[in-house]
Order: structure tokens, then C-alpha cells, then sequence
């Protein structure tokens, strides 16, 4: 029995023609294992890749619905058809999506997320495992509304790093937005420790995450549409030359003057006033007093002092007679004159300017520009000093990279042209409205300054208008008021440091509408 399992055993070892089948055998189990298993992925795939697009649809349908007043209310049952239209082969047993707003960008409720699941037992995997397979998406899409926007600060280089940079403990609290044409990914940039709620940030690059962090405002990156809206404005002109020139100062003297008129009647008889004789008249005309009329601080010739002067005037009229019997009547005006609280007073040297063209205007002393158009032809608007400068309905317009430098404890009250202003002034009626309210535009036909523009104003210093520097800088680190117009500053680049503090742009009542974007608004999925 041993030895007929002995030869059986060493016929099979030298036996060749059963391989394939013992092959076959040992692999069959490996191969129809490796079968089973893709077409679970492929199931398992094509599972997930429906859900997903169906919650990938419905976040979009749902930020959609929400891009518009009346649709917001009923954004989840938008939501809830889209995901329902794009399903077909996970229908029976899917679970019903979750969707809800959230948050985007370190802003609030300005997305909508969609999540859903499906759960079910593959062929193969279900041979060896009891549990179902569950697959899970999620979907994310942002909204922005579209609208048109306004600011009162704007900078218009189109890729300028730090286009508008706001550093050290500078205050700029003016709710009425700032904007940057620039695509730099740094458009926007905070240095120090600022305090920035300006409402709204837009650019057409990226901003400082500090913003975000620091600030409640609402807040547009990358954004189209935004625009410089003075770009197709052409400066008017002055050709008239001017210099500027202070008058001498001199001194003014004021006192109050109190009058008192006597009028008094006396007859005399003779041929002439040079021999007649005392008369008693029979019906004398009786004298009067008219006073005494006190004109309080009235200006009098320099050198006068206080007390009394007296000055009188006779008048001879005949009244009867001839020749040595000629009567006459002796009329005296007496005027007494009382000078009291005399007051001396210094005026300062002031400058009274025209428009015109100007190489520079330095202020040295205080000075009233007169309505109309100054053009400051390669130099600059300097002012400083404890000067008083006024002047309503005036434009100032920089050629040849002139500038405007507006520094120190001056008391400045500059407000800007009416559309009537300036059409009084020779520019067309279609150009005026256009113009109406600038206050300084720089010629964008000018190379421009860098660090050369520079308002550090105070609490007296009123600028009522839009500045425009297509072309330059402008520094500003000090503050202003508004009383009239608002303040708008579309410069090339802005930088705000130091102590500035800007509360306001508007008088109370007013709103900066200068467009400087439009937006149809948007939907992008973000996750």
C-alpha cells in the first residue's frame, strides 16, 4: 500500500500536462476577488460624483436665489430643486441635504454650504462586510450682490504695492469707503496700529488680512468694474499771468463820535456885514439844538484823540430895507464833535488774488482768492503758518508736476466751483457739470510728484471739493473739516500716517456720490 502511493506520487511530480489547471485554480480567487472589488469602486465613484454635483449645483442655485431681495426667502427650496434635478442613480437612498448660510472671507452669511450623504451596501464588499458604505459631500458657494459704490478715498495707480497705505495711530473713521485700482496682490497695506472703519474696502487686488481681522467692514478683493470717474476729465484754463504779493499792512483808527448841532438866529442894520450894528428885530426866528446823536466805533482819521471839537458857519441873508437900512439876518450853525472809546487797530499785510496763472503761490500772509480758475504752472500751493486763506468758488489746477502743500496751524476755508461758477468763468455748459466741485485737479498731462502732495491740516482747516491727482502722491497726516461740499481724494497713490484723524468726508446731511464701481454682482463656488 506504502509503495503503490510512493510511485503514484512520483508519477504526478514528473506528470507536465496539469500546470494551467493548478494555476488556474490557485489564481481563480485572487482574480475574481480583484473583479468584485472594481466594480465596487467604479459603483462606489460614480455614486460619489453624482452626490457631489448635485450639492455642488444646489449651494450655486441657492447663492443665486440669494442674490436677489425677493428670492432670499425661499434660497433652501431653490437649493433643494437643484439637488433633487441632478440626481438619478443614488435617488432611493440619499439622505435630504442640509443647507444653510455661512460664513466667507471674514464676512458673515455671505455663502450658502450644502451637505448631504448616502449610505448603501456594495455587491461585492457586502459578501464579507454587514455595514453599508457612506459617502459624504459638501459644498460651499459665495455671493456678492451687485450694486454701484462710491468712495472718498481712492487710489487709481493701476499696480502700485501699497496704493493706499494706512500706518502708525492714524484714525480714519469715515464711514464712506476707500477703493484701490491697483491689481497688486498688496493693494491695500496697514502699517502700526491703526483705527480703520471706513465701511467698505474695494480693490482690485488684495488687501491686508489686518483688515479683515481688525475691521467690521465689508470687504471686496479682486474685484471688476471698479473705475477712476475722472478720467475723461480735461482741466479748464487761465492764461491771464498773476503774482502773488502781500499789501502793506497799516493801521485803522475806530472811536465812538456823538454829535450835537445848535442852530442860533441874531439880527443886525446896515449897508453891509462889515458896518451894520446889533438890531432888535421885532419877530426873531428862535434857534434850535438837534442831538446829541451818539454812531458807536466809527472809523476816524488816524491820530484822533478823545474829547471834544467844535467847528460853526454864518450865513448873512437881508431880510428887509435898503442901503444903510438893509436888515439882515445872522443864521449860526454850531457842530460839536465828541470823540470817546477810540480804538487803534493794526490791519495785517493781505494778499487779494485774481484768478489767473501763478508760477507758485507761497502764502505769507492772509489771503482771499477771488472766485474763479488758478493755475499753478510747475510750482506749488504752500501753506502754513498762522495765516488766514479763504476763497469760495475756486479751482486749482497743478500743470508741470506743481503741488499742493497744506501743513501747519493754518485757518484754511477753500471751497470749490458750482457748475454756475465755472460756466461764469467761460467753460461750456457740458464741461461744467462735469467739473462742478473740483477743487484741485492735477493735468494728467503732468509726469506727477511722489512725496510731494501733503495735506497735515487741523480742526480749522476746510477743504470743501474734490482733489484729483491722477498722476501723484499724497501724504496726509493731520486732519480737515467739511462745511459745504464733501471731501473726495482720487490721487495716484494715498498714504495716511502719523496722528491723522478723519472722521468725516460729508457735512451732516450729505453722502459722496461719486461712482468709483459697478457691479452686476457674483457666484462662485469656493469649496
Amino acid at each position: 500500500m506504502i509503495g503503490s502511493c510512493r510511485q503514484f506520487l512520483r508519477r504526478l511530480r514528473s506528470e507536465s500536462g496539469g500546470n494551467v489547471t493548478i494555476l488556474l485554480a490557485l489564481g481563480l480567487p485572487v482574480l475574481i476577488g480583484g473583479a468584485g472589488l472594481a466594480v465596487d469602486i467604479s459603483q462606489w465613484f460614480v455614486w460619489k460624483r453624482e452626490l457631489q454635483y448635485a450639492v455642488d449645483q444646489a449651494a450655486l442655485a441657492g447663492a443665486w436665489a440669494q442674490m436677489e431681495p425677493a428670492t432670499q426667502a425661499v434660497y433652501r427650496q431653490r437649493a433643494r430643486q437643484e439637488f433633487d434635478a441632478n440626481l438619478q442613480l443614488i435617488t432611493g437612498f440619499r439622505s435630504d441635504p442640509s443647507i444653510e448660510l455661512g460664513n466667507y472671507n471674514g464676512q458673515s452669511g455671505n455663502s450658502v454650504v450644502v451637505r448631504a450623504s448616502a449610505g448603501r451596501r456594495l455587491p461585492f464588499s457586502s459578501l464579507f462586510m454587514t455595514r453599508a458604505v457612506s459617502i459624504n459631500a459638501y459644498a460651499q458657494a459665495s455671493f456678492e450682490e451687485g450694486g454701484n459704490w462710491t468712495s472718498c478715498l481712492i487710489a487709481v495707480d493701476p499696480d502700485d504695492d501699497g496704493a493706499i497705505t494706512i500706518g502708525g495711530n492714524a484714525a480714519v473713521t469715515a464711514s464712506c469707503g476707500i477703493a484701490a485700482l491697483s491689481t497688486s496682490d498688496e493693494s491695500i497695506i496697514v502699517n502700526g496700529n491703526p483705527n480703520v472703519d471706513v465701511g467698505w474696502i474695494l480693490s482690485k487686488g488684495g488687501v491686508d488680512e489686518w483688515l479683515a481681522t481688525n475691521t467690521d467692514d465689508d470687504i471686496h478683493e479682486y474685484m471688476d468694474g471698479l473705475l477712476d470717474p475722472f478720467k475723461e476729465l480735461t482741466p479748464p484754463q487761465n492764461t491771464t499771468p498773476r503774482k502773488y504779493a502781500c499789501a502793506a499792512a497799516s493801521v485803522s483808527t475806530t472811536a465812538d463820535v456823538t454829535i450835537t448841532i445848535a442852530v442860533s438866529y441874531g439880527y443886525y442894520i446896515g449897508s453891509g456885514k462889515n458896518n451894520a450894528s446889533a438890531f432888535g428885530y421885532p419877530s426873531p426866528r428862535p434857534g434850535s439844538v438837534q442831538g446829541p446823536v451818539t454812531q458807536v466805533q466809527q472809523p476816524v482819521p488816524n491820530g484822533t484823540a478823545a474829547g471834544a471839537a467844535t467847528a460853526s458857519t454864518v450865513t448873512w441873508t437881508a431880510i428887509s430895507g435898503k442901503g444903510q437900512n438893509t436888515v439882515w439876518e445872522v443864521k449860526t450853525v454850531t457842530t460839536t464833535t465828541a470823540y470817546s472809546a477810540v480804538n487803534v487797530a493794526s490791519v495785517p499785510a493781505q494778499a487779494s488774488l485774481l484768478p489767473g496763472t501763478y508760477d507758485s503761490i507761497n502764502i505769507s500772509c492772509s489771503t482771499v482768492f477771488a472766485p474763479g480758475i488758478y493755475v499753478i504752472d510747475g510750482g506749488r500751493l504752500k501753506i502754513t503758518g498762522q495765516y488766514q486763506v479763504t476763497g469760495a468758488g475756486v479751482m486749482l489746477v497743478l500743470r508741470n508736476n506743481a503741488y499742493i502743500d497744506i501743513t501747519g496751524g493754518a485757518n484754511v476755508n477753500l471751497t470749490a466751483m458750482s457748475s454756475s461758477d465755472l460756466e461764469t468763468a467761460g467753460v461750456a455748459a457740458d464741461g461744467a457739470s462735469s467739473l462742478a466741485g473740483m477743487l484741485v485737479f492735477e493735468d494728467p498731462r503732468s509726469t506727477g510728484t511722489k512725496n510731494r502732495n501733503r495735506l497735515n491740516g487741523n480742526a480749522s482747516t476746510i477743504l470743501n471739493g474734490k482733489i484729483y491727482l491722477p498722476n501723484s502722491s499724497i501724504t496726509m497726516d493731520g486732519t480737515f473739516g467739511v462745511t459745504s461740499q464733501c471731501l473726495m481724494i482720487a490721487a495716484a497713490t494715498i498714504t495716511i500716517q502719523g496722528t491723522a484723524d478723519f472722521s468725516t468726508f460729508c457735512p451732516p446731511g450729505m453722502e459722496e456720490a461719486t461712482e468709483v464701481a459697478r457691479s452686476s454682482g457674483s457666484v462662485r463656488l469656493v469649496s
